[in-house]
């Protein structure tokens, strides 16, 4: 055995080499016993000790170095290392640095640093400092894949596939590049690609759980529709779903297959609002025998019209992201002296209603005929449907019933919902005009500015410039949803791109996760002369992930017949103008609604030719793209689809009109239960 220090640190080097840290430790000791100043053997057995996980008592050898070499960069960046596996970012950030300040020029020191803001959930800063690394080495894979997680971590899922790809040319047999890859596919709504990436992983390391769970998904999202309609509406094919809509009806004629026949209707070139009244007042007199419903005089409600009024909302998307942003706002300022709110929900997020309405209803698991009692027995005045007819799930066989006397549709469609169980509808005055009423059920009631919701999204994001200006060619977008996206729309786009060489279109919806719906788009344009490497088409993505999509998007395009509305919000809030047509009906007038509203008519087409005319004259004005990309989103903050307040007053107001006229039009007056 060595008897004098010497040895023993020849023997602690062997040990390390070989893997050996517990002899390694043991060794160092030996050289300590002998030396306590042995600065090195310090140092040695502090690594060998972080190698073993011991992050603690590495942490405290490292210390005792730093008494030994107050400025030595290693010891300081081997302590920055325990402290960030300790779960002390902060602490581990003042190590780093210090080493970068002593080494600027280090690349690894850099990265370090971009490594504790990573931890601490500083994705700006941890991007500064892992770019500076780049920019010092460019051939760092642990840097590039790490700047990819920044970006994922951004939401920002397209420059983490552009920085994985070149991390895949520095390290391509690395599992973690193949699983970042596919998880990026995944979330952009393309399983198909993520499939071979994840493939790839699992044939690195056959037990990944996590790239076997990622392959599952992939494999699940690449199902087709179990419907055949279903399948061709989601398509856009809505003359085909509509066939077998009608073929289902005359086998069953129920509501959920009339209610896919009026979907067919909304989206169809070949119908208009009127025809959509008449098939469902066609249904209606066939089947609802309005005669049954229950007469005024038959309700409890207490007949003062000046009283605090019970409404009853009924929905089952009040968490998801267009609920957070409107609805939400509403319960937050309406006036409780007023308004006594009930909300009866039958999807997700109870736990955060009940603490902003009077009243909160949970009816996911109860029959239509225990929610008709209940409702009967809140003794509602006024019950808003927000998903409307055909909007599934829905509760519209139990509304039918009419458990209030007063039901009004609002929020999600203002069309006419065909059945006189429903009294009112509240659109706003854009969208509906007075010639309009005709093709409505129900009595019209308005909302001022386009305002059908108002939208409180926080502070306008910061935006970076249109992407044509780095790219030098424009990217048209479309993310609405594809039954919007008929074949007319298809052939004017390709016209569009036709009259702007060298323009980029970027399509995203839940149809196109599927490779055979890309596969057709793209062949669609191929027949006519677009090359389909012009297109972007993806699917699905997170709200928070789609809206950063949009930075790649100079110029959205609205779809008709039947046009946006959320979509459209989404994208001007990003600073990306939308053309829209002004539509016949209400269904072609969301987009320009909200334009209107906004004072930004400019971008409102006559027709076809003026929508394609705006779009070319917006892709030849760059200046203009950069212009509106700094500006839209505090124009958007400012124009009455953000004034929350106003809103709710407004609608409070309208809600009292609709109780009085109820009063006035029954001639039940003031007269108590």
């Amino acid at each position: 055995m060595p008897t004098d220090t010497a040895n023993w640190w020849d023997v602690a080097l062997a040990r390390f080499a070989q893997g050996q840290f517990h002899d390694t430790i043991a060794a160092c000791q030996r050289v300590l016993e002998q030396d306590a100043g042995h600065f090195d053997a310090v140092m040695l057995a502090g690594r060998a000790l972080s190698r073993r996980g011991q992050y603690a008592q590495a942490e405290n050898f490292f210390r005792y170095a730093l008494t030994l070499q107050p400025d030595a960069a290693v010891v300081i960046n081997e302590l920055g290392a325990a402290l960030l596996a300790l779960k002390q970012p902060e602490q581990a950030l003042e190590c780093y640095r210090q080493v970068l300040q002593l080494n600027p020029d280090s690349a690894q020191a850099n990265f370090d640093v971009s490594m504790a803001f990573f931890d601490m959930d500083r994705m700006e800063e941890a991007g500064r400092y892992c770019q500076a690394a780049l920019a010092l080495q460019p051939d760092f894979p642990d840097a590039q894949i790490r700047m990819a997680m920044i970006h994922y971590r951004l939401d920002d899922l397209h420059r983490s596939l552009e920085t994985l790809e070149l991390a895949l040319q520095l390290a391509p047999d690395d599992p973690n590049v193949s699983r970042l890859i596919a998880l990026n596919k995944l979330w952009l709504g393309l399983p198909d690609e993520a499939v071979p990436y994840l493939e790839h992983a699992l044939a690195r390391q056959p037990g990944d759980s996590f790239a076997s769970a990622r392959l599952q998904e992939a494999h699940n999202a690449m199902k087709e529709p179990a419907s055949v309609r279903d399948a061709l509406y989601n398509a856009g094919m809505i003359n085909e779903a509509e066939k077998l809509a009608r073929e289902d009806l005359a086998r069953d004629d129920s509501v959920d297959n009339h209610n896919f026949l009026l979907k067919c209707y909304l989206a169809s070139d070949r119908h208009s609002a009127h025809d959509y009244y008449l098939e469902g007042r066609r249904w209606a007199q066939t089947h609802e025998h309005e005669e049954a419903l229950p007469l005024p005089a038959a309700f409890k409600n207490n007949r003062d019209p000046d009283r605090r009024l019970r409404v009853g909302i009924v929905g089952d998307y009040f968490v998801g992201a267009i609920g957070i942003f409107t609805l939400y706002p509403l319960f937050r300022h309406y006036d409780r002296s007023k308004i006594e709110l009930y909300c009866y929900n039958f999807g997700p997020g109870g736990e955060h209603l009940r603490s902003v309405v009077d009243c909160y209803r949970d009816i996911s698991q109860i029959s239509g005929d225990d929610f008709f009692k209940l409702v009967c027995d809140d003794v509602i005045d006024i019950m808003l449907d927000i998903n409307g007819r055909i909007r599934t799930p829905n509760r519209f066989e139990t509304l039918l019933r009419q458990p209030a006397p007063i039901q009004v549709n609002w929020y999600n469609l203002p069309c006419t919902v065909g059945v006189k169980a429903f009294n009112y509808v509240i659109s706003d005055d854009y969208c509906i005009r007075p010639d309009d009423e005709a093709n409505y059920v129900e009595k019209v009631f308005r909302m001022p500015n386009g305002t059908i919701c108002a939208w409180d999204m926080g502070e306008p994001p910061v935006v970076p410039p249109p992407p044509c200006l780095e790219k030098g060619y424009v990217t048209f977008g479309c993310f609405a949803d594809f039954f919007k996206i008929g074949d007319g729309v298809l052939e004017v786009w390709a016209a569009l791109l036709k009259r702007v060489p060298g323009a980029h279109l970027y399509l995203k919806s839940n149809n196109l996760r599927l490779r055979a719906e890309r596969d057709r788009v793209a062949d669609f344009f191929a027949k006519r002369g677009i090359d389909p490497e012009r297109l972007i088409m993806e699917g699905f993505s997170s709200f928070k992930q789609m809206t950063k999509c949009y930075e790649w998007v100079d110029i959205a395009l609205d779809t008709f017949p039947y046009s946006s509305g959320s979509t459209t919000i989404n994208a001007l809030w990003q600073g990306v103008p939308v053309v829209a047509i002004e539509g016949e009906d209400w269904r072609g007038r969301s987009t320009a609604a909200v334009l209107a509203g906004a004072q930004l008519d400019e971008f409102i087409a006559r027709d076809v030719g003026d929508y394609i005319d705006k779009a070319v004259a917006l892709a030849g004005d760059p200046e203009r793209l950069a212009e509106l990309r700094a500006s839209l989103g505090k124009h958007m903050a400012a124009s009455p689809q953000w004034d929350v307040k106003t809103f709710v007053r407004n609608f409070e107001s309208r809600l009292r009109s609709i109780w009085q006229d109820w009063l006035k039009a029954t001639g039940t007056g003031k007269n108590g239960r």
